[in-house]
């Protein structure tokens, strides 16, 4: 059995993604249960891979029996991801016996298929293994593939906007940008979307007379999982932080508007002023980690009150409202400094930033300019 240099980087890449996943089920920060849905993603990916090597390489020629373990593998995919994000963005989330039911359609199928399998003769069973290396497989089968990747799509729309729910709920929750940036499971979800995109097209494309080129394409996918490890995902899993902040039962909101809530009326107005009078003279907003429950706390109120009066009564949610105030003090040291030697990373961390990156963004969108020019033109 000889290797080819692409054969040697699908080992590789099927052994970093073992090392991923082992790396995850032992890893201490963070949440564990998180590290363990994530490194069972990669372990699937893993053995999918390992069955598809293996099949290709002529292993299972003389042992078919032992082929085609892992074709519903891919049914895992979309739920594992799916519950991760879950497990990222829900503080109270567990693996209940309903969540185990995702798994349902993996483990009948695997059963049935297995079983029937197995039932075959051996020269049945090579018979079938030789089709299915050259492409030649019954249309049905084809039918099958396109439900497996729309089962993904399907549970990848569902975290796409679980993750919307959670931008809009730590919107209200926190002032501080880092707590509500999850661009990077974002990207995990997209890449990994393109990912079975690109993995659905060249399943199909096996029905044409472009069958040629699925060894080629397939190698593909795999770099892509390969560089996606290497270049994103390890690096964001060194830094971990806490996002959790949406509960899985249902939000006892009440709509903007509703009559008979807090924000209406004088009590709307006159906690409004208290609010007011509160950030202009005790200035809450210079802590970088300042929540809604700690400013409702310091106001005798209960947050969702509180949350209530700034979103009905201002506009805005809880992380617009505290980082404008950052915002017009940086204006002020900015254009009139005490110190006029004073930087602009010094100004961000006197108005209760701890991120360039987000100051520079949030002072843009509210000034149309960056500090720099701000201080530039003002200078």
């Amino acid at each position: 059995m000889s290797f080819s240099l692409s054969d040697t980087f699908f080992v590789v890449v099927i052994f970093q993604l073992l090392f991923t996943s082992v790396f995850l089920f032992t890893h201490q920060k963070g949440k564990r249960i998180s590290n363990a849905l994530l490194g069972a993603f990669f372990l699937a990916i893993c053995l999918n891979l390992a069955d598809n090597l293996l099949l290709i390489k002529g292993v299972y020629s003389n042992a078919p029996s032992l082929a085609l373990w892992s074709v519903w593998l891919l049914l895992l995919f979309g739920p594992l991801l799916y519950l991760y994000t879950q497990s990222v963005l829900y503080k109270d989330f567990s693996l209940s016996l309903v969540k185990w039911g995702h798994f349902l359609p993996f483990i009948l199928l695997f059963l049935v298929t297995e079983i029937y399998w197995q039932v075959q003769t051996s020269s049945e069973k090579q018979a079938i293994l030789r089709s299915i290396l050259a492409r030649r497989v019954a249309a049905y089968q084809y039918w099958d593939s396109g439900l497996i990747f729309g089962q993904f799509f399907l549970y990848m729309g569902a975290s796409i906007r679980l993750i919307g729910r959670f931008k809009k709920a730590a919107g209200q929750e926190f002032s501080n940008y880092r707590r509500i940036n999850i661009n990077w499971l974002t990207y995990t979800i997209f890449f990994f979307t393109l990912t079975m995109v690109l993995a659905a097209f060249n399943s199909f494309i096996g029905m044409t007379f472009f069958a040629k080129y699925w060894w080629p394409v397939f190698t593909l996918v795999i770099l892509l999982v390969f560089i996606y490890i290497n270049s994103v995902l390890l690096k964001a899993l060194q830094t971990p932080e806490l996002f959790a902040v949406l509960e899985e039962r249902p939000p006892d909101a009440v709509a903007p508007g509703k009559a008979g809530s807090p924000a209406d009326g004088q009590e709307g107005k006159r906690i409004l002023g208290l609010l007011v009078h509160h950030m202009e003279t005790v200035r809450p907003w210079l802590d970088p980690d300042l929540t809604l429950e700690q400013l409702a706390g310091q106001l005798g109120l209960r947050p969702r009150v509180l949350s209530q009066v700034i979103n009905e009564g201002l506009g805005q949610n809880f992380f617009e409202f505290i980082n404008r105030y950052r915002i017009e003090e940086a204006k002020l040291l900015l254009a009139d400094p005490a110190d006029k030697k004073m930087t602009v990373l010094e100004v961000l961390y006197q108005v209760g930033f701890n991120s360039k990156s987000s100051f520079n963004t949030l002072f843009k969108k509210q000034t149309g300019v960056t500090p720099s020019e701000f201080k530039k033109r003002r200078g």
